[in-house]
């Protein structure tokens, strides 16, 4: 939707390609997931990024930083992929400036619990066509995935 086209890097096995690997504190990485922090590309300095996060600045007190990612001398192994990460600053901005970020992990806690809310804000219809889509399995995969590393 935001980027036309790609997906390809991503699907299948490509998904564990270095292109979309960076090395992450575990806070970071699941703040990374979550679309709370995003890396902003520094004009004219290749492969270098502004580090910012949407969370209060008593959580990531070290944010914004500017960091320049490292390179195999030989390019053997390739570097995180500049358009993947202006995909994830992209969806970060948008979740954030539309408060989706705070609906989407509603549901998702809503998922995880094994039951409804006595008030009735369970958003059961939305739990449901999220579950027959296998879209839920494919977050559980994820996370399980994550767990291991």
């Amino acid at each position: 939707m935001f980027d036309n086209g790609v997906i390809h890097l991503i699907e299948g096995t490509d998904i564990d390609r270095p292109r979309n690997a960076i090395t992450l504190t575990q806070d970071l990485h699941s703040w990374f997931g979550d679309f709370d922090i995003f890396f902003e590309p520094v004009l004219d300095q290749e492969h270098t990024y502004r580090i910012q996060s949407f969370l209060h600045p008593v959580v990531t007190p070290d944010l914004p930083v500017v960091r320049t990612l490292y390179l195999t001398e030989s390019r053997t192994v390739e570097p995180p992929s500049q358009r993947l990460l202006a995909l994830h600053y992209a969806i970060s901005h948008i979740l954030h400036l539309s408060a989706a970020a705070g609906y989407i992990t509603k549901i998702l806690k809503d998922m995880e619990r094994k039951g409804t809310r006595a008030d009735g804000s369970t958003e059961l219809g939305r739990i449901v066509t999220l579950r027959f889509g296998g879209w839920l399995e494919a977050v559980h995969t994820h996370k399980e995935a994550e767990k291991r590393k």
